[in-house]
């Protein structure tokens, strides 16, 4: 299943108007890191309602190469908002296609609220998880309210129409990332951060328990970030909705997330709250960099001095 493409009816993928993405999910404190220790990343009081996604033993490669990413134990705690930090070639995106049931594990089980995500018909699963990637295309003559449209295609039969509760869906989310004056402008007029704010406003349609978001900020200037991150932290805060996020910026992950999970090399170097993982020792482990950490009311401050070769 491809982010940002609600699946359709019978397990086939309905494609709006062209959408390609990339994922990544969550994962467990692992046995290099510092401080030791069994817990499993993400544990605190779940929602109720909310579903929570858990890795098991899990191998994931593309092909017959060596696996890219393992695992022994990770989870995304129900109802909160887990971001999975790393360099480039991690293994974050590559979980989150897991998560998707987009890339079958070698060896484990990827599960979704206690169910294997691969027992999911496309349909299903799409009605309860969604996914925004990397990568997206649409024709430039498609409008915006047209591609938030397509959101709703898990919940309805191929060729039926719409229904009063699709518009409404479709107007919540347009109103939620604040783009309501752009509805009936053409994709290929906007800007790249309105682009963004289009794509995920086609998501947050399909009203699904769960949001896998890969990198959903990058490329866009301040302002338009801030919206992005703005829109999935009231979704989550009004709805209890579970998110797993991929961010590059440190800083900005630490203010957004109540949990990180810090991944090298395709395991799991690190979790817990902001506060307690992001160490100097952490910067300079997993990233390279050598900085300085302070910390605030808006959680931990990172002034990076210098790159840090091996």
């Amino acid at each position: 299943m491809s982010d940002g493409d609600p699946r359709g009816d019978g397990g086939e993928t309905v494609e709006p108007p062209a959408a390609t993405e990339t994922a990544e999910p969550t994962t467990e404190r692992g046995s290099e890191a510092e401080s030791g220790g069994d817990r499993t990343a993400g544990t605190p009081a779940e929602t109720s309602d909310s579903p929570h996604l858990s890795v098991r033993d899990v191998a994931l490669s593309y092909g017959d190469g060596e696996p890219v990413v393992e695992a022994e134990r990770l989870e995304v705690p129900a109802g909160e908002i887990t971001a999975l930090i790393g360099p480039n070639g991690s293994g974050k995106s590559t979980l989150l296609k897991a998560i998707d049931a987009e890339l079958s594990p070698d060896r484990g089980a990827v599960t979704f609220d206690g169910r294997d995500v691969e027992e999911f018909g496309t349909t299903e699963l799409a009605r309860r998880l969604g996914l925004l990637s990397q990568e997206h295309d649409s024709p430039g003559s498609t409008t915006v309210r047209e591609l938030v449209t397509h959101g709703r295609y898990p919940h309805r039969g191929f060729f039926e129409r719409l229904t009063e509760t699709d518009h409404r869906a479709v107007d919540r989310a347009i109103e939620r990332v604040g783009v309501e004056h752009l509805a009936d402008r053409p994709m290929g007029d906007l800007s790249g951060g309105q682009g963004q704010l289009a794509w995920l406003a086609m998501v947050l349609a399909q009203e699904t328990d769960a949001l896998l978001l890969d990198e959903p900020t990058t490329f866009l200037d301040l302002h338009h970030q801030l919206r992005v991150l703005d829109a999935v932290r009231e979704l989550n805060e009004e709805h209890g909705v579970t998110v797993c996020v991929v961010l590059h910026d440190i800083g900005q992950a630490a203010r957004f997330a109540d949990n990180l999970i810090a991944l090298r090399d395709g395991e799991p170097y690190e979790w817990g709250p902001p506060d307690e993982v992001i160490t100097e020792r952490l910067l300079r482990d997993v990233f390279g960099v050598e900085a300085e950490v302070g910390f605030g009311p808006d959680g931990p401050r990172i002034t990076p001095r210098r790159a840090v070769d091996d």
